[in-house]
């Protein structure tokens, strides 16, 4: 297999079992509608071995896939799991591309779980009222529901990650061969 086939081969096997995870495990966290899943694991994984611009992508392709899988909040869903996850895994990979090591893998998850809660702070300050949360309530439940969700999602996603990331790019090396780089 060609290096960029292998890649997209690779990208696309992490893609799916992200969407699988989705599709089948939602814990219901603080609220029956704030669900945690396991995707973000796979899409980390991703994010850490192709890099941060590759992991974002694959996070997009995870979100419109599962709009229409088990899209049940609706593109504004996806839009909100686009923004999470895609900023989890961004800001992750970035710094673990610079910092390859476990500790740089342990700063880049805090980093990433840091700045998922950062950004969903203002994006769901949009879209609650969207979704008819009423104006009043919007912000007293971004800081005691949502913003404490968000930590819990990163740190549970983070520390499946960090136990999980080598090995499993092991299995995937094994099976296609070293991952191509990032260019």
């Amino acid at each position: 297999m060609q290096s960029k086939t292998r890649r997209l081969v690779n990208m696309a096997v992490l893609v799916a079992l992200a969407v699988m995870l989705m599709v089948t495990i939602q814990i219901p966290l603080f609220t029956d509608f704030l669900k945690y899943d396991p995707s973000d694991v796979p899409m980390l994984i991703g994010g850490f071995w192709f890099g941060p611009v590759a992991g974002a992508g694959m996070v997009f392709v995870k979100a419109f896939i599962y709009l229409f899988v088990k899209g049940v909040s609706g593109p504004i869903g996806a839009f909100q799991n686009f923004m999470a996850s895609g900023s989890f895994v961004f800001f992750a990979s970035l710094y673990y591309a610079r910092h390859r090591s476990r500790r740089g893998a342990a700063i880049a998850l805090l980093i990433g779980s840091l700045a998922m809660t950062a950004v969903m702070i203002p994006t769901n300050r949009v879209i609650l009222p969207i979704w008819g949360i009423p104006e009043e309530i919007v912000m007293d439940m971004i800081i005691r529901v949502v913003t404490p969700f968000n930590l819990v999602k990163g740190l549970i996603s983070s520390v499946l990650t960090y136990f999980v990331y080598k090995r499993v790019k092991s299995i995937l090396e094994n099976i296609w061969g070293e991952a191509p780089s990032k260019s």
